[in-house]
Parts: structure tokens; C-alpha cells; sequence
């Protein structure tokens, strides 16, 4: 009962940090769905010293670079499925303004990404990001300035190519 509870409080923010981080909904279902069965795997050695929500991104971060580096071996397209279900959604500008975020987002180192998304989606502190990284808040404020200004770039040039 608990797990069930857990995975209907955690399910819609992890598969959206999944989404919006890898681009493909099958792949950020699969993802979520790992994410639990780690979390039930090893429910009996977590010790509540750290917030529950950096615990979980943890465990979501590692699953996410392991899908990367799979990715990296194995290329695919993973903005077909995306783009699609943007245009069912949105509306016409609105789901090409989505289409090249995504794209640039896609584009931008992963720490870099990671940390953004952690700090943008889940709105968590630079010391919680840190945690979840396994990094100092020094080097996560550096990633999410650097991948802002990345997103602010490229999103001005393009605009300057329309």
C-alpha cells in the first residue's frame, strides 16, 4: 500500500523529468518504471538522512546516464513519438516552439540539462541538485547558468533566422 501511494505521488515527476530529458515516451515510461522497482529493490537500506526527493532523482540520474550511454552506443531517432504528440496537443506555434526547445535542449551537455530540468520541473535547491549529482552547488549553479545561456542562444538565433 505505501508503494502504491509512492509511485502515485513520484510517477508524473519522474517520467516528465524522463521525457523532457530523453525525448521519447516509451523510454521515460520504461525509465519510471526502473526507477520503482530500484526503489522497492532496496527500500530496506534507505536511511532517511538525505530529503526523499534527492534520493529519488539519484536514483533517476543514474538510470538516466545509463540510458545515455546506451543511446551513445546504439543511435535513434527519439523526437518522432515527441513531435507527434506535441502537434496532438499544442497548437501550432506553441508545439514548434516545443519541438526546438526540446532539440536544443538535447543538444547541451547532460549535467548541464540534468541540473536545469532538476532545478526548473522539480524546483529543488542548488544543494539538493548537488546531492543528487554527486557534485558541489558551485559547479550546479555553473551548469544551469551555462545551459541557460546555451538555451538563450540558441533560441535568439533561430529567431534570427525566421
Amino acid at each position: 500500500y505505501a508503494m502504491e501511494e509512492l509511485i502515485e505521488l513520484w510517477k508524473m515527476p519522474m517520467f516528465r523529468f524522463f521525457l523532457r530529458s530523453l525525448n521519447h515516451h516509451e523510454d521515460a515510461e520504461d525509465l519510471t518504471q526502473r526507477v520503482f522497482i530500484r526503489i522497492y529493490r532496496s527500500a530496506e537500506r534507505y536511511l532517511p538522512h538525505a530529503k526523499f526527493s534527492t534520493w529519488i532523482f539519484t536514483i533517476a540520474r543514474n538510470l538516466l546516464i545509463d540510458e545515455i550511454k546506451k543511446r551513445k552506443r546504439r543511435p535513434q531517432m527519439v523526437f518522432d513519438e515527441y513531435i507527434e504528440r506535441a502537434g496532438e496537443v499544442e497548437g501550432g506555434r506553441s508545439a514548434e516552439l516545443t519541438e526546438i526547445l526540446m532539440k536544443q535542449l538535447d543538444l547541451i551537455p547532460e549535467n548541464h540539462r540534468t541540473a536545469l530540468l532538476l532545478r526548473v520541473q522539480r524546483e529543488l535547491s542548488y544543494r539538493e541538485i548537488a546531492e543528487v549529482m554527486q557534485s558541489t552547488e558551485a559547479s550546479v549553479k555553473t551548469w544551469i547558468h551555462r545551459a541557460r545561456l546555451d538555451l538563450r542562444k540558441s533560441l535568439s538565433n533561430l529567431r534570427q533566422t525566421q
